[in-house]
């Protein structure tokens, strides 16, 4: 939640006015609102221990993964947010529908955590794609976001139940600090969007020759 609230104060002190933040102003705040529900959805789960709480809690992980794997993809193929919403809904879904599958996963225990990650790395991929081709003037805000989810993630099995480093009496708690830095993560991707310039425009477009 402070992570959200933190990109919305971002916001209010200096909207980005280049990339496709700029072009499209509502999408900054969208994402801003998808990172805050993350703390009350996971609250849900460990707070009642319950079903209920626990597909709250997946769904905001799947709403989350999807923006980034869906906002991605639409500037990747120089789309607008009509095209991000309906890819957003087809990916959310899929996401429902693989945690439907109710066999235990290795290392990641949930068929919808495999879709959580793979929607996370596609979308991360297609940053790396766009990175090369020029569109941001840095990717150290990048490199600290997918550095900030390894070390979660890392943590995340090390101290899961049942293992060597579990203990569920201390103060001190693996799986807290996987949910700190994943806030820490989305943080830093917001980051990286707002530092994203406008294309340069091609001859082609300009209607000029090569």
């Amino acid at each position: 939640m402070a992570a959200g609230l933190a990109i919305a104060w971002s916001l209010l002190r200096h909207s980005p006015t280049r990339g496709a933040l700029g072009r499209h102003r509502s999408l900054a705040p969208a994402f801003a609102v998808l990172v805050v529900l993350l703390g009350p959805a996971s609250m849900a789960k460990h707070a009642t221990q319950s079903s209920l709480g626990g597909h709250l809690d997946m769904a905001s992980m799947y709403l989350v993964a999807s923006f980034i794997a869906g906002y991605a993809l639409m500037r990747l193929l120089d789309r607008g947010p009509v095209f991000l919403a309906v890819i957003f809904v087809v990916f959310v879904a899929a996401c429902e529908i693989a945690g439907l599958w109710s066999r235990e996963i290795p290392v990641v225990m949930y068929a919808g955590n495999v879709a959580f990650g793979f929607l996370l790395v596609v979308g991360l991929a297609i940053e790396a794609v766009l990175v090369r081709r020029g569109l941001f003037p840095h990717a150290r805000w990048a490199w600290a976001a997918v550095a900030c989810m390894v070390v979660a993630f890392t943590i995340w099995n090390l101290t899961a139940s049942g293992t060597g480093l579990c203990s569920p009496d201390s103060l001190l708690q693996g799986h807290a600090v996987w949910h700190v830095l994943c806030a820490a993560s989305a943080y830093c991707l917001y980051r990286h969007y707002a530092t994203e310039i406008d294309r340069d425009p091609t001859p082609a477009r300009l209607g000029g020759r090569v």
